[in-house]
């Protein structure tokens, strides 16, 4: 089964090109694409220069990392061994003066990382900068038809290779999630399922979709995408989990399954997503395998 926008590095390890194009039915014109880039890279020039220098970034992140170990080791030596602060204290006092250092050099760090955000992001040239990207971005999805209550989903794509049984999931060097979680525009007609973002429109047609696998394997997404937290009720019920890094990890995900030509194909969505899939294309999902 051919996965949607994987990347496939069978024969080219090197190979950025995801899978798709040919369900790819509606692209921005020209003028409209190279409006959003030039209003996508003012906007985030306008980000950039609100916040910190990357040294300073860096030193924010290392002293706030070097003050929450050091605490943790202090409440783990109270915790378990019954060690006070004051006796901790006695016994090495340069953990104190370090770790309170580092402490004391993060929040000052904060303090000034967020006023430089404000008074950057509060001008009326910043204001204008987002407002030109909003407009860009309104306009693609009117020259592309998208409805404006269409609904937002993660898609995942990842990269693979070709194997006798199927496909292996490859993960790059310094890759921290093994499937990257893109935002799409999801809708229906009578005829197709349309997932659509700022480069196109893809149509699948709603009798090629032959069924939905739930695949009980976990998979660690790159980022959360949702305004609702994690354990907001909505997504509570599949125990989602977020580490240091960032990455989500779901316990599973769903692929759905299209025949179209011949070929089989899928559509990796994380285990969140599957309501919509079903309410759109009127199938269940399968038991877990």
């Amino acid at each position: 089964m051919k996965p949607f926008l994987g990347i496939n590095l069978t024969e080219n390890k090197n190979n950025n090109q995801f899978n798709g194009d040919e369900f790819l039915v509606a692209k921005p014109s020209l003028a409209l694409a190279q409006s959003y880039e030039r209003s996508s890279e003012n906007a985030n020039e306008t980000i950039e220069k609100s916040k910190l220098p990357l040294p300073l970034r860096i030193c924010q992140w290392i002293c706030g990392i070097t003050a929450l170990l050091f605490s943790a080791g202090l409440f783990r030596a109270y915790g378990q061994n019954g060690t006070s602060f004051e006796q901790a204290y006695k016994n090495a006092p340069w953990i104190f003066w370090i770790g309170g250092g580092c402490l004391l050099v993060w929040l000052v760090l904060k303090i000034l990382g967020s006023k430089k955000q404000k008074s950057i992001l509060e001008t009326e040239e910043s204001s204008q900068s987002f407002a030109n990207l909003e407009k860009n971005c309104d306009a693609i999805y009117s020259e592309l038809s998208i409805p404006s209550d269409s609904k937002e989903v993660d898609i995942l794509s990842f990269y693979y290779k070709e194997k006798e049984d199927g496909i292996k999931v490859c993960e790059k060097a310094m890759q921290l999630s093994s499937h990257f979680n893109s935002i799409f525009n999801i809708f229906a007609d009578s005829e197709n399922l349309y997932i659509a973002n700022l480069e196109g429109k893809y149509a699948f047609p709603l009798t090629s979709i032959k069924t939905i696998h739930t695949i009980n394997k976990r998979v660690r997404l790159s980022n959360w995408n949702k305004d609702e937290q994690l354990n907001s009720d909505i997504y509570k019920p599949y125990k989602l989990v977020a580490d240091k890094f960032g990455c989500v990890h779901c316990k599973y995900y769903h692929i759905i399954e299209l025949d179209l030509n011949g070929e089989s194909w899928g559509i990796h969505i994380p285990c969140y997503e599957l309501p919509i899939f079903e309410k759109l294309t009127g199938i269940k999902a399968t038991e877990q395998q």
